[in-house]
């Protein structure tokens, strides 16, 4: 026999808090690539996402085109 019970949905007010805090602790680690040489926005967040919370040997060094990732800071 299906089930036929509604699924439980969560609310908008759930979402966007969700949403907050995941922005939160986003913003929180990429404050430490900006400690290490890096552009807050949108290389930090990015490098968040690809290296996780930079290393004593990970950074971004001054190029002429930019700050760039090395893993040989």
């Amino acid at each position: 026999m299906p089930d036929t019970a509604p699924k439980p949905r969560f609310s908008r007010t759930t979402k966007t808090i969700t949403v907050l805090v995941a922005l939160i602790l986003w913003t929180t680690l990429a404050s430490g690539w900006t400690d290490k040489g890096c552009n807050f926005i949108p290389q930090s967040y990015g490098l968040v996402l690809t290296h996780g919370t930079p290393d004593s040997n990970e950074g971004c060094e001054s190029e002429p085109s930019g700050p760039a990732y090395t893993d040989r800071y």
